[in-house]
């Protein structure tokens, strides 16, 4: 996909959208650092996504962040039932954090980003929750 830019906007809850996409992607992942609510990672991204009716920029940010902490969900329970995958937890990890940063940055700058191997499930979870 072409790197499309977006003019900066205010998100309808008006505040700037490039900080509402910071708000999205580090707000899920401290919330997944916190061990007793980390499985709710995805609250974050998933209230802005209802609260947000203007910028399609936040929008399709929160929708990738949604269907990343989904995954980041499945991949933990995977790799504590699988005892002997349990090293991956580290590699998971740093990936994540990889993919928060760069689509934080891009987000910073009014870009919208397509998360490599994320993109099919963010499809998925966009035709799931906003149809109209």
């Amino acid at each position: 996909m072409p790197l499309i830019k977006h003019t900066p906007h205010k998100s309808s809850m008006g505040i700037q959208a490039n900080i509402v996409i910071l708000i999205i992607w580090f707000g899920g992942f401290v919330v997944s650092l916190i061990e007793p609510i980390a499985m709710f990672a995805f609250a974050v991204p998933f209230v802005i996504l209802f609260l947000e009716k203007d910028s399609n920029l936040v929008r399709s940010h929160a929708i990738q962040a949604i269907s990343l902490y989904i995954i980041n969900i499945i991949l933990s329970i995977l790799l504590t039932v699988i005892p002997f995958l349990v090293f991956l937890f580290f590699i998971v990890a740093i990936v994540e954090l990889a993919l928060i940063v760069v689509a934080a940055f891009k987000g910073w700058y009014y870009h919208e980003y397509e998360l490599p191997l994320i993109q099919p499930l963010a499809k998925w979870v966009s035709s799931v929750f906003l149809r109209v």
